[in-house]
């Protein structure tokens, strides 16, 4: 059952009832974070520095580049590096499984979840494990292998599992998404949360071109003046999803195409593929971790003949899932989306070498 459905009715007729759930929520989550900073709860530590990067708000805010993106630095200085990923929207989601080793793949998607496979994928020199427990998961990965620091995706509400490093995540095109905490807005805790941060980063900057709503908002939650750092999005190459051929971002300039996605901000990527010159003759949004199947990428065929595009464009992650339906010659094509620090990168660079010297 989709509640968003509900969800808007209430938003529209009785908001108050989703106000007082927020404010049940975010005690909730206040309390918890409390407990764990004041020791009430205990905090495990692994004996390899833990990176942690997570977000506040439900949906996509970039984080699996960032990780990537980390996990690329550490391996510039020669750091063997081990990503921990919950591997959501996977089969037997209780159990511990690796998904790379850093020399081959172990699993499929299924079994891992789309975006821990993604990450294999891209970084295949990686270390890469799901599993619920991340302190556990990471106690078992250093049963099977060697690593020298751990990267937590999606870890700034996992506070069992003690950090060396607490990145927190903002998408700088999304100051609404601030607006109030889970269900009448959209934010996993109460903003004051971010003061327990060790690095803010914004996300997606070359979109917002201005940071600074979004930032005051923050300082005037947190209390305190922040430093942000900021990252960009960077477009790669289209890759036929079927055949592993690449083109040029520029190559598809002025050609149609229908758009699909399964993630959390759509209208982000939606933006990313204008930027490259395509027009979008329809676009057409599954829920985040969709599991594609025969059927559904029938549709597409179908679809695509139907309005005359030209070709079909999707993300990285959704590709993963639907190129064991794909025909040699469907005209689907994968997008690659890379992030590029701008401003803050000799600090980050700096408490990386800090603590993982």
């Amino acid at each position: 059952m989709n509640p968003e459905p509900l969800w808007r009715w209430l938003h529209w007729r009785c908001p108050w009832i989703l106000r007082w759930c927020a404010v049940l929520y975010g005690g909730v989550g206040h309390l918890r974070r409390t407990a764990y900073q004041r020791g009430w709860f205990p905090q495990h530590r692994l004996p390899k520095p833990v990176i942690s990067v997570g977000n506040m708000t439900v949906g996509g805010t970039g984080k699996t580049p960032l990780v990537m993106w980390l996990a690329a630095r550490l391996h510039e200085r020669g750091k063997r590096v081990a990503i921990l990923s919950r591997g959501y929207g996977r089969q037997r989601s209780a159990v511990n499984r690796l998904v790379s080793d850093g020399v081959s793949l172990k699993g499929d998607w299924r079994s891992v979840g789309d975006e821990a496979m993604l990450m294999a994928h891209k970084c295949p020199w990686a270390i890469v494990a799901v599993g619920n427990n991340r302190y556990r998961l990471g106690q078992w990965v250093l049963e099977q292998t060697l690593c020298d620091c751990f990267l937590l995706d999606d870890g700034f509400q996992h506070l069992s599992l003690y950090r060396d490093l607490d990145v927190l995540l903002f998408d700088a095109t999304d100051v609404e998404g601030l607006s109030g905490v889970v269900p009448a807005g959209r934010m996993r805790e109460p903003l004051s949360a971010a003061k327990w941060a060790t690095t803010i980063v914004f996300s997606r900057t070359e979109q917002a071109g201005s940071v600074a709503s979004l930032q005051n908002r923050i300082e005037q939650s947190v209390g305190t003046s922040i430093v942000s750092l900021r990252l960009e999005t960077e477009l790669g190459v289209f890759t036929h999803i079927a055949t592993g051929k690449s083109q040029e971002g520029w190559a598809f300039k002025g050609t149609s195409c229908l758009l699909f996605s399964g993630i959390g901000n759509p209208a982000s990527f939606r933006s990313s593929v204008v930027s490259c010159g395509l027009t979008v003759g329809e676009e057409i949004r599954y829920p985040d971790h969709f599991a594609y199947l025969e059927k559904d990428v029938e549709a597409i065929r179908v679809k695509i003949r139907r309005l005359g595009l030209d070709l079909a464009i999707t993300t990285e992650k959704d590709a993963l899932k639907i190129k064991e339906h794909l025909k040699h010659d469907d005209p689907l094509w994968a997008l690659n989306v890379q992030v590029r620090m701008t401003h803050g990168e000799d600090q980050l660079r700096e408490q990386l070498n800090a603590i993982c010297p």
